[in-house]
């Protein structure tokens, strides 16, 4: 089988990272051919750098030029439908930077064009690919510690600028950060998020956005998630993942959710606590890597893969919820009602 001619379009800073990763990775099956970036510069210090041999400077030209069927759509949120509706009528899939669309409804739009067209769309939540995650999700499937009944997903950091794009964002935090957290504790959890209760604060004068985030997630059965990212922890960072469940409690610590180094205790009702060291090098961009991968193997073997665009609906719908929620003081969202489009 041909590997999958993969493209990049925008070849900034976390586009280093993406390559590095596929590289690793999906190495066996798809191979970097293309560079895109409106930046003349950019796109040519990328491509010399990565050796690629196509590089464009408009997606379009890129996207009807024939010499990809895959594209790694890297961009600003705000224009990424100019990209992924074009790229889908010429039948090419795509892996999309997380957020996957300014909020549900564009989201909602990409994979009903996608799922129209017959082309595999998936979202770059590549976080779930750390080794401590996925350890925690084998442990949740056997059954062995039965239904999580409490998952609580913190991180705390000295984070009080952002630069390019993302300091004019307005949504910010949520948006670019504990997206991943987020994302995290739905798919661990298994279930439908039902409703959201959010609070934000702009701690921070440089950006437009929210820099703090405190929410509730409420899910079908009565299970409960809740989130607290602070960019405004000055000392003692600490990224922690707490999961109480039936038979037992799972706690996965680190320094910062994209750190090398991660521990995980795992105590079963009635036995003593296994403490694992999860560390592994290069793990952030081994996780890129992944999630590329994870989309090729759908491409090839017909199947969706588990971080598709429809599966990231439900993370984008409490991403929205959070957003209401904090404007209106807190007030709980109905996750099913933005869904009907009547938040």
């Amino acid at each position: 089988m041909a590997k999958h001619r993969i493209g990049i379009v925008g070849c900034g800073g976390i586009a280093h990272r993406h390559i590095e990763g596929y590289r690793l990775v999906a190495g066996e099956l798809g191979d970097v051919v293309a560079g895109c970036d409106p930046n003349p510069l950019t796109l040519e210090s990328y491509c010399t750098k990565y050796d690629l041999p196509y590089r464009f400077t408009d997606p379009i030209d890129l996207i009807k030029s024939g010499v990809v069927d895959v594209i790694s759509l890297l961009t600003p949120p705000a224009v990424r439908g100019e990209v992924i509706f074009p790229a889908i009528e010429y039948g090419i899939h795509l892996l999309v930077e997380k957020p996957f669309g300014e909020n549900l409804m564009d989201a909602i739009s990409f994979v009903d064009a996608a799922e129209n067209a017959g082309t595999f769309l998936a979202v770059n939540q590549q976080l779930r690919f750390m080794p401590d995650i996925k350890a925690i999700r084998e442990i949740l499937v056997s059954g062995e510690m039965g239904e999580p009944r409490f998952i609580a997903h913190d991180q705390f950091q000295n984070r009080t600028s952002a630069t390019g794009w993302r300091k004019d964002e307005e949504r910010l935090e949520i948006s670019i950060f504990s997206i991943h957290l987020l994302d995290r504790v739905r798919w661990l959890m298994g279930k439908r998020p039902e409703v959201v209760a959010a609070a934000t604060r702009y701690w921070c004068d440089d950006v437009r956005g929210e820099t703090f985030t405190a929410l509730t997630i409420q899910f079908e059965g009565g299970s409960i998630g809740t989130m607290v990212s602070n960019w405004h922890s000055l000392n003692i960072p600490e990224c922690r993942l707490r999961i109480d469940c039936e038979k037992g409690s799972l706690l996965s610590q680190k320094k910062s959710v994209l750190a090398d180094e991660a521990t995980l205790t795992a105590q079963p009702l009635g036995k003593e606590a296994q403490k694992q060291d999860f560390s592994n090098q290069n793990s952030f961009t081994i996780a890129m890597g992944e999630s590329m991968n994870g989309l090729l193997i759908a491409i090839d073997t017909g199947v969706a893969p588990i971080n598709s665009g429809k599966d990231n609906l439900e993370t984008m719908a409490i991403v929205d919820a959070a957003y209401l929620s904090a404007s209106r003081g807190g007030e709980r969202v109905d996750i099913d009602r933005l869904f009907n489009g009547n938040g």
